[in-house]
Parts: C-alpha cells; sequence; structure tokens
C-alpha cells in the first residue's frame, strides 16, 4: 500500500513538474518572441551590417531553446552534447561576472619598467615625449601595488563570446566602459541570444552613458583582428590599448580569436605617425605640387589598357638572386618596377628599370640616395614613382617624378581636397601602400591595372641561413658599409615560406606581409606571382624559379612607359591660404584642447573623461576641409594619451596615480602650446631630419 502511495505521489510530483513547465515554456515564448523583435529593429537601426546577417541567417532544423526550471534558456551549440549553462543560467553568468571583476585579464602595455633610451632631438615630437618618458620611468621608484579588480569604469572591454547574453547584462549593471567590443564567431549562438536578453537596452545604456559598442557575428579569428585593427585605426590606438578581456565559454573560435588578439597586440602600438612627420609630409606634399610634379589619377577606364599586360615588381630580398637571369632574360618584355635599394642591384646584373620607387619623406632619403651613387653616376636617366610627402629635392634627382597620395597623412587629406576642388574628383590613394617600399611598388602596380604582376625580391623576411638581402645588394658594398649603411635586425616573428622553409621576419616585415595580403584581395582581377623562396603570401600564387615562363611580353616597351606617365598623372594646383591651411582655425583648435585640458579633475574617471573630450575633438576634424589638422595632432596625442590612460587604470593608488597623471598632463599641454606656434612657422619647411636609409 505504502509502495502505491508513493508512487502516485510521484506522479502528483512529476505531473505539476510537467504543468509548471509547459507554464515557464508558454510564458517564456511570449517574452523571448517580443524581446526577438524588438532586438531586430534595434539592430536595423543601429547595426544594419549585424541585421542584414541576422536576415539572411537560418537556424537548423532542430534549433531550440531550454527553458529551465528557474524560466531563463539553455541552448545545446551546434555539434554538442552539453547545454551552454546550468539550470540557472542567469545565476552562472553573475557568478561568472563576479569572478572576472575580483580577478580580470588586462591587456595592457607596461610603459614605466623600459628606460627612456630617446636621444636628444630638436623635432617638437621627439622632444616632448622624451620629457613624458622620464616622467614614466619615475614612477617605478614609487612601489606602486598594480590594479588587480576591475574598477566601475574602465576604458575599454573585450568580450569573447555573447552565448545567450546574460553576462553582459550583469556586467553593464556593475561597469561602465567607454568602448566595448563584442566577438562571437557562432552566428547562431548570437540569433539565440535575442531571444533571451534585451540588445536594445544594452545599446541604449551604452550610447546614454557615451560610450561605443563594436559588434563582431560570425567572423574567422583572422577577420574580428582586422575589424579591430581598422577601429583602432579610425578611432584611435587608445580605444583598444588598455583592455579588460573576458572570454564567456570555451570553444575553438573564441580560443583562436583571442590567441589571436594577443599575439598580434603589438600591432595596434605601431604606425601612430606623429607631429613633425605630418607637419614635414604636408610641407612636402603642398612644394612637390607647387614645383609641378604630377600626382596619381587611376580611374577605371585608364586601368583597363593595362590589364593584358605583365609587370615586374622588384624589391631586395635574398630570393631576387634566384631569379637574376630570368629578369634580365626578359627586361625588354615587361616593365620593371624597382622597390628602394633593388634599384642598385638591377643596375649590378645589367638592368635598368623602367621606375624607381621611394616612400620615406626625410632628408636621410635624399643623402642616401647621394651616398649610393659611385662618382660619375646620377639618376637622370631613371623614372621615380613616389608617393606625397617624399622630400622635394629627391624629385628634382631623375628624369621624370609622379607622385600618388600615402595615405592616411595630412599631406594626403589635404591634396584630395585641392584635387576634389580643382578637378570635382580626388586624386588616387595608394592603397596599402605602406609601412614599406615593396608595399608601395606594389600598390602602384595594382593601382595601374596590370593583369600580372610578378613578385620578386619582396620576401618579407630573412631566410634560416640569415642572408637577409640579395648578394648584389648596396649592403654589401664596403663603401657604404664604411658609411654605416647595415640591414636591420630583430627578425623573431616565422612567417611560412614559399617552399616550406621558415622565414624570419620583423615586425615592421609582419605588417607589410598583412598589407600585401590586403592589397591581393582587393583586386581579384589581377593575378599576383609570389616568386622564389620568401615569405607565402595569401592571394598570391606561388611560383619557383624553374616554373617561371612570361607568356604576356610587352612590345615596344619604351612607348607604354610614356603613355603610363601620360595618362595616369596630372598637376595638382596648391595656392596656400586661410582658407585652404587654416592657420588661425589650426590655433583655435590647439586652444580648445588645451582649455579642455586645463578642466579640474578629482578621480580617475574625471581625469579620463578629459581625455576622452579632446580626443572627441580632435575627431570631429577627421572628415572636414581642415581633415589636415586631425592628422598633424592625432599621432602624438596618441603617444601621450595611451601611456596616460594607462597610468590612470593601472596602478591601485588612485592619489598616487593621479599625482603622475598630472605630471604628464602638463607635458602634453605643453606640446600643445609649442604646435599652435609650430604649425604656422613651418608649414612649408622641408625635413631636416636624416638617418641611414633602410628599406627592409
Amino acid at each position: 500500500m505504502d509502495n502505491i502511495e508513493n508512487l502516485l505521489g510521484q506522479a502528483e510530483s512529476a505531473l505539476a513538474s510537467l504543468k509548471a513547465q509547459s507554464e515557464r515554456e508558454g510564458e517564456f515564448a511570449v517574452e523571448a518572441n517580443l524581446r526577438f523583435g524588438k532586438n531586430i529593429l534595434a539592430f536595423q537601426k543601429y547595426f544594419p551590417d549585424i541585421f542584414d546577417i541576422l536576415v539572411e541567417f537560418t537556424p537548423r532544423e532542430n534549433f531550440c531553446l531550454h527553458v529551465t526550471s528557474t524560466g531563463a534558456a539553455n541552448f545545446y551549440p551546434k555539434g554538442t552534447e552539453v547545454p551552454l549553462y546550468s539550470d540557472d543560467p542567469v545565476l552562472q553568468a553573475n557568478e561568472q561576472v563576479n569572478r572576472n571583476i575580483a580577478s580580470p585579464n588586462f591587456s595592457r602595455t607596461d610603459y614605466f619598467s623600459a628606460p627612456n633610451t630617446l636621444k636628444e632631438d630638436k623635432r617638437l615630437h621627439i622632444k616632448y615625449v622624451k620629457k613624458l618618458a622620464d616622467i614614466l620611468c619615475q614612477v617605478q621608484a614609487d612601489r606602486l601595488e598594480i590594479l588587480t579588480s576591475l574598477p566601475k569604469t574602465y576604458p575599454t572591454c573585450m568580450m569573447f563570446g555573447v552565448g545567450l547574453g546574460y553576462h553582459i547584462e550583469s556586467l553593464l549593471d556593475k561597469c561602465q566602459f567607454d568602448y566595448m567590443y563584442v566577438c562571437e564567431p557562432d552566428i547562431e549562438l548570437f540569433f539565440a541570444s535575442l531571444f533571451c536578453i534585451d540588445w536594445s537596452a544594452v545599446i541604449e545604456k551604452i550610447d546614454q552613458q557615451g560610450g561605443c559598442l563594436f559588434l563582431n557575428v560570425g567572423s574567422t579569428y583572422t577577420e574580428f583582428f582586422e575589424d579591430i585593427r581598422l577601429i583602432a585605426e579610425k578611432v584611435g590606438a587608445n580605444s583598444i590599448i588598455n583592455s579588460f578581456c573576458y572570454q564567456h565559454y570555451p570553444s575553438k573560435e573564441l580560443n583562436l580569436s583571442i590567441k589571436g588578439f594577443f599575439k598580434n597586440y603589438y600591432q595596434l602600438h605601431q604606425g601612430f605617425g606623429f607631429y613633425n612627420d605630418a607637419i614635414t609630409g604636408l610641407a612636402h606634399g603642398i612644394i612637390n605640387s607647387q614645383n609641378k610634379f604630377p600626382y596619381l589619377f587611376a580611374s577605371p577606364e585608364k586601368r583597363q589598357v593595362l590589364k593584358d599586360k605583365s609587370v615586374f615588381v622588384v624589391a631586395n630580398g635574398p630570393s631576387l638572386d634566384e631569379s637574376i637571369e630570368f629578369i634580365k632574360q626578359n627586361k625588354d618584355d615587361a616593365i620593371i618596377i624597382a622597390a628602394g635599394t633593388a634599384l642598385y642591384s638591377l643596375q649590378n646584373a645589367g638592368i635598368v628599370p623602367d621606375f624607381h620607387v621611394l616612400v620615406e619623406r626625410t632628408k636621410g632619403t635624399y643623402d642616401a640616395q647621394v651616398d649610393f651613387l659611385n662618382e660619375g653616376e646620377d639618376y637622370s636617366n631613371l623614372n621615380l614613382l613616389a608617393v606625397d610627402v617624399m622630400y622635394p629635392d629627391v624629385l628634382k634627382m631623375y628624369k621624370w617624378a609622379g607622385l600618388g597620395r600615402k595615405g592616411p597623412e595630412a599631406a594626403s587629406v589635404f591634396l584630395a581636397v585641392q584635387s576634389l576642388k580643382e578637378f570635382g574628383y580626388a586624386s588616387t590613394e595608394l592603397p596599402f601602400c605602406a609601412p614599406l617600399v615593396a608595399n608601395t611598388a606594389l600598390a602602384y602596380a595594382a593601382a595601374f591595372g596590370f593583369g600580372e604582376i610578378y613578385m620578386f625580391g619582396i620576401d618579407n623576411g630573412y631566410h634560416t641561413n640569415n642572408k637577409t638581402h640579395s648578394s648584389l645588394s648596396v649592403y654589401n658594398d664596403k663603401r657604404l658599409i664604411k658609411l654605416g649603411y647595415k640591414a636591420p635586425v630583430g627578425a623573431t616573428i616565422e612567417l611560412p615560406g614559399n617552399t616550406g622553409e621558415i622565414v624570419m621576419a620583423t615586425n615592421l616585415m609582419v605588417i607589410s606581409h598583412i598589407m600585401q595580403e590586403k592589397l591581393i584581395a582587393l583586386f581579384p582581377g589581377i593575378d599576383f606571382y609570389n616568386v622564389g623562396s620568401g615569405a607565402k603570401v595569401a592571394g598570391a600564387h606561388t611560383l619557383l624559379t624553374d616554373e617561371l615562363f612570361l607568356l604576356n611580353k610587352t612590345e615596344n616597351k619604351g612607348e607604354l612607359v610614356e603613355a603610363i606617365k601620360a595618362s595616369f598623372f596630372q598637376e595638382i594646383t596648391v595656392v596656400p591660404s586661410e582658407e585652404t591651411l587654416g592657420w588661425q582655425c589650426f590655433a583655435e583648435l590647439c586652444d580648445y584642447l588645451i582649455e579642455i585640458g586645463n578642466r579640474p579633475y578629482e578621480n580617475r574617471d574625471e581625469a579620463h573623461k578629459l581625455l576622452r573630450a579632446q580626443q572627441n575633438v580632435l575627431l570631429a576634424y577627421k572628415d572636414n576641409q581642415y581633415a589636415h589638422f586631425f592628422h598633424l595632432i592625432k599621432g602624438t596625442m596618441l603617444y601621450f594619451h595611451c601611456p596616460m590612460m594607462t597610468m590612470l587604470y593601472y596602478y591601485e593608488q588612485e592619489d598616487k596615480s593621479l599625482e603622475w597623471f598630472d605630471k604628464t598632463l602638463k607635458v602634453w599641454q605643453e606640446f600643445i602650446k609649442a604646435a599652435k606656434v609650430d604649425f604656422e612657422a613651418n608649414w612649408n619647411t622641408k625635413c631636416t631630419w636624416s638617418e641611414f636609409y633602410q628599406d627592409e
């Protein structure tokens, strides 16, 4: 009898549980569908790209959200037999958030341990950055404790994984961020989150707080980092340089995204540019225009003419030796573009290129070109392809010189505005033409529209035999070695090679390699042939020397060279004035930045808002008629703001952090005052800085 009563009791309990579950599922379904509709409208309004992804997405047939006993949803990700959460997903998410706040993982740079190795330098940027570095080196003496828990406000959150999103709502209830990056490689999971959390409220909350939300959905880990890099380029590296990193759930894709982020983090610290680079570049662009050197205008119609033609783009990597005989045999059958010091290697082999390419703006480029000449030699028989910021005296050394806009540069945006006024369209900005001269040479070849681009000596690194350049290179010239010309060192990063060997690259070479891959992806109609034993380049066809065969041979090459010069280049008229250069407007911008910097602050958050205010003011100039102001100040601002922001949130003691911040702020304000005076005095002054030439 007792057994029967027990069974009846269990049955009643099970029926009650089923009824309760049915009620919970019914309630959840109603609320979830309302949330989904509200969220879809929010994404359509604020994130149309994400909206398009969601509209096109089709969930699997057995897509299902399981309602737990607590009324929240749970989910089985595709290919798994274990649910994402326990029976109480909201509680689990809250506990995870609390753990991450109590013991956070930060991605940030230690600006305080390295000794100041900057030498005395008259350039404005170096002068004040050296003062900054002196202060940063002194911070260690205070023996401050490192920040070990996440404050209520923090510059950046890097969120890896959305899941069903419960942790996002919980985190934003406890913390506030200026920039929040959210990465979810699983589109289905993100789709499921639309039923579970109020994304519209998340978006509105971040917006009301003055923050920025960046969503990356369905991307690979390489695409994710590229998106991060592009955002940092547009908004500023300060948006990413001091990050609280949060991984919500384990997965192969998320682990790869995290690994890729930390592996490539160094790239976000490079390529800032700085004030003196910007103002001398602007001066050179204006002077070069006034000297009647023409600029590149590569329309689609012009590019069609060369779609069946071949070009050899030659850099000075060690693999050039493998191909030098082929280039010599076919020197009359294809246009030859020599990048940097490859000119001298080719000349030593008896090959005269059709175009030489140079990119560095400093007086050092001119000095090096003079040093590289043997007695009785000159460049008067050569054509030069360079960038708008090129040192003006270099251009005068050549028979002919044409210029492309380098971008993003003060000179480039200024000249774009001037050409737009004059012609109704802007001159061509060379795509992915930095950081090295080989990138510039490839960018020109692609901009011209050549259908076949052969890449010789573009190795993006050094081989395991430690050979850094062609044996014909200037770096093997005893006379130049005595003058101090040396090949760059410090290649510590491994890249897969064309032939299966490992190629060792410097940080700059890795970035150059990435830019080459982006250039190739931008021109799917062009065949790029990566020749020899350098690093493998995605998108380029790998060719070994014994596989080389030139199918499209060029007849009357000399006539084609002259046609390229005549049709692709034209002069831009530049008349410097208050209207075009805006000397008074620049002074007003500097005064405003100084006024912001003089505002009082009592805690780290108020100090941080002061920097944000300066950044936002400068960012407002990025796309107006005085966009060159943005590029004049941006680089040096990053050199100051990144360590200043890091200092605010690096140490536990807020009062001490503010003391040191105040000292660095004073130096930054001094720089702005100096730049205000310097711009009007030196907008047309050529660079006086000279250093030994290197074009890795």
